[in-house]
């Protein structure tokens, strides 16, 4: 590579690697101790959005009949919607969420904040 590539390259790649624009909306982890993707999706969600300010919930601790029971852990709520766009379950009963297609990653989470704000 020459040197004067890099004036041209540096610019599009620091621009690639610039944080999405801030979380406006409330941002929530629902979660559990015991659930065992709790904390890989936590990791994730600061990696993606390190400067967000994320309310944990622990899910055990809501009354009974509240309605984030609807969705199963761990979840990421903007603005109290699903990241995944997910709708609540009506049962209103804890469990592990179910990732059919596996955890979403650290750039799955960094583009859908990027669509919700």
């Amino acid at each position: 590579m020459r040197p004067q590539s890099l004036q041209l390259i540096l610019p599009l790649f620091l621009m690639c690697c610039q944080s999405s624009k801030p979380v406006t909306e409330p941002m929530q982890f629902l979660y559990f101790d015991g659930c065992p993707n709790t904390p890989l999706l936590y990791d994730r969600l600061i990696e993606a959005c390190p400067d967000a300010t994320v309310e944990r919930v622990d899910l055990t601790q809501l009354e009974d009949g509240d309605p984030l029971l609807g969705w199963g852990a761990p979840t990421i709520l903007i603005g109290g919607k699903d990241l995944f766009d997910v709708a609540p379950s009506a049962s209103k009963s804890i469990s592990c969420r179910n990732w059919s297609h596996g955890l979403p990653s650290v750039h799955d989470i960094e583009q859908k904040v990027t669509e919700a704000n």
